[in-house]
């Protein structure tokens, strides 16, 4: 009875965590398709864990219940896949597109036809429907896994630490392959494995996501204390690695370009870097990184007339079409739009 009553705990609390994860992933800011894809992701393999959970432990449970939880399976190999795609789109510098509309479009449609030949009454071809939803589910994968592999060479850097989102992407496709393969082994096992698993994955996760962000703030911390003042010269040369890669590697068209992420490029120390741009050019590194995305908006603003601002925004590195605005007056002293009218 103790151990019945701690594998419904147990099961039940990886489901309502999962919602909470995807209440938070929907809810981060700046907005990113890939931070919605994750917690749509989230969403739909809670509800096919709180089907499976329940039906467990309750093998009378409604028909319209045990539809809904089939039918979320649909949708577990697309956004997984989806997720995958738009945060290698995020590294590549890449603009989303919104093939979501199809992919999601495909299983939406299929769902809709669950409506029409509902459970209660065809239940025969709803017993066998898994087959199908899993090998849709596992052809995602596979195409998810061919993204991952043409990328590997941006995922791995070998002079840099694999970064915190990309143990986060790896967590999440991982925990979507050991899912599938939990549910494909209830003949062998037992129906709640694969409500299990996914209370493990998500809680495996969320530690790898948390210790990794505790280990980059222990590091923020160790270099403050490591921070000391430049000679001249090597302040001057750091300036000039500086500038560098953010010419030849275009590092400002990255949205996510951080103090951290350029202070490696450079093998210097964050408040190294943060310290040169103080004391020598009297910026922060904001304000460093924004002139160059606004020296690239300018021409693309003359060059391309028939783009609009938020296209203009979104090729420059710009997370959102107000902070681009803001920096443009900051540093232009006008709007983009005025200056486009200035110099047409």
């Amino acid at each position: 009875m103790i151990s019945g009553q701690f594998l419904f705990l147990f099961s039940a609390l990886g489901a309502m965590n999962g919602i909470l994860l995807a209440i938070y992933f929907f809810s981060r800011r700046p907005h990113r398709m890939a931070n919605s894809m994750l917690g749509a992701l989230l969403l739909a393999i809670s509800v096919r864990t709180a089907k499976s959970t329940f039906y467990f432990f309750n093998p009378s449970l409604a028909v319209e219940f045990l539809q809904f939880g089939m039918s979320a399976c649909l949708l577990i190999g697309p956004l997984t896949y989806l997720y995958v795609r738009y945060h290698l789109a995020d590294l590549r510098q890449e603009v989303a597109g919104r093939e979501w509309c199809w992919h999601l479009g495909l299983s939406f449609f299929v769902i809709s036809l669950g409506l029409l030949f509902p459970y209660s009454e065809y239940p025969y071809i709803w017993r066998h429907s898994m087959y199908g939803i899993h090998a849709f589910w596992f052809l995602y994968l596979l195409a998810a896994a061919w993204q991952l592999w043409q990328s590997r060479a941006i995922l791995f850097n070998a002079n840099a630490h694999i970064a915190r989102s990309t143990l986060l992407l790896f967590s999440v496709y991982c925990s979507s392959c050991l899912i599938l393969i939990a549910y494909l082994s209830t003949p062998l096992t037992s129906y709640i494995v694969g409500a299990l698993s996914f209370t493990f994955s998500v809680h495996i996760t969320v530690v790898v996501f948390m210790l990794r962000k505790q280990a980059q703030v222990e590091t923020i911390k160790k270099e403050k204390y490591q921070n000391r003042k430049l000679a001249e010269d090597d302040a001057l040369s750091l300036l000039s690695s500086l500038h560098q890669v953010m010419y030849e590697q275009k590092l400002y068209l990255n949205p996510n370009l951080t103090l951290a992420l350029l202070a490696k490029k450079t093998g210097s120390l964050q408040t190294t870097v943060s310290q040169v741009l103080n004391d020598k050019l009297n910026k922060s590194f904001n304000l460093y990184v924004n002139e160059f995305r606004i020296e690239d908006a300018k021409k693309i603003i003359l060059n391309e007339p028939h783009l609009n601002m938020e296209l203009v925004a979104e090729r420059c590195g710009f997370n959102s079409n107000s902070t681009f605005f803001a920096a443009f007056k900051k540093i232009t002293g006008q709007t983009p739009a005025s200056y486009r009218a200035a110099s047409t």
